[in-house]
């Protein structure tokens, strides 16, 4: 075997690109053994095997080039070794949290849909529903600029402080509203994340267990009226006691190219103990 080994050579011998050899050259992470001043040719020895594998291993750990770069280049004491390691062990279990919540978002967003399709859409049915927590904000309609301002600001809120973008969100109405025929105007806003919501959150209100009657849509919000009034009709066709307020949820929201939006959304109410 030749004293040398190229470039060439070396990419195939290890399974790392030319161009990541020449970066590694770069950063002083792993030097050839010798350059052609003409060429500019990189050429190694036998002995960069055991670096490269070194640095293979210290990337499958997840470890940066740089902490790479700090163990190959002295003979790191063993504690040191200890300490970049644990270190990055819980990096890897923040990632690990981060992946959980992606995963929990997936599975809530599929179970979402998958129940909506089951139950079928501008149907009303009975819902059970355990309590839920959601943060509220007092902002007015919906079909104003300043509330869509206004609502920008508090899903960005709930993002940084969660690191979770809101699984859902409901606006109140009021049913007085709804059964007198009046324009709907909500009385406020409520967000919801997937994971518990945090007990010394200010304004968390909690919908109570219990079950309600539950119609699902798959429509523009502009059209929510027709949806509020098919379960009105239902209370009053069946003589069903309600209390509180109606929620309707959003679940899903989708822009076509045409720009129009189109929402699977449910409009909700809580049936009265009798």
């Amino acid at each position: 075997m030749s004293k040398y080994i190229s470039i060439g050579e070396m990419s195939k011998l290890s399974n790392i690109s030319i161009q990541t050899l020449r970066h590694y050259d770069k950063i002083g992470l792993l030097r050839p053994t010798y350059t052609n001043e003409k060429t500019g040719y990189r050429y190694y020895s036998i002995k960069h095997f055991i670096a490269i594998d070194l640095i293979k291993q210290c990337k499958a750990m997840g470890l940066s080039l740089d902490e790479i770069k700090e163990l190959i280049g002295n003979y790191t004491s063993l504690e040191s070794v200890i300490s970049i390691l644990s270190k990055q062990e819980k990096v890897i279990d923040e990632k690990i949290r981060e992946l959980s919540n992606i995963k929990n978002n997936i599975s809530y967003l599929e179970n979402r849909i998958k129940d909506s399709l089951n139950k079928g859409f501008n149907e009303v049915f009975i819902k059970h529903n355990k309590e839920r927590n959601y943060i509220k904000y007092n902002y007015g309609s919906r079909f104003t600029d300043e509330f869509e301002m206004n609502l920008r600001k508090a899903l960005l809120d709930m993002e940084k402080k969660y690191s979770s973008f809101i699984s859902e969100l409901a606006f109140v109405t009021s049913y007085s509203q709804v059964k007198n025929g009046e324009e709907l105007k909500y009385d406020s806003l409520l967000l919801n994340i997937i994971k518990d919501t945090p007990h010394n959150e200010k304004n968390v209100v909690t919908l109570p267990e219990g079950d309600y009657l539950t119609l699902y849509f798959d429509d523009s919000y502009e059209e929510n009226r027709k949806y509020f009034n098919i379960i009105m009709d239902y209370i009053e066709q069946h003589n069903i006691e309600v209390q509180g307020d109606f929620y309707e949820v959003y679940i899903m929201t989708r822009v076509g190219n045409d720009g129009k939006d189109k929402s699977l959304a449910q409009v909700e109410i809580l049936i009265k103990n009798t």
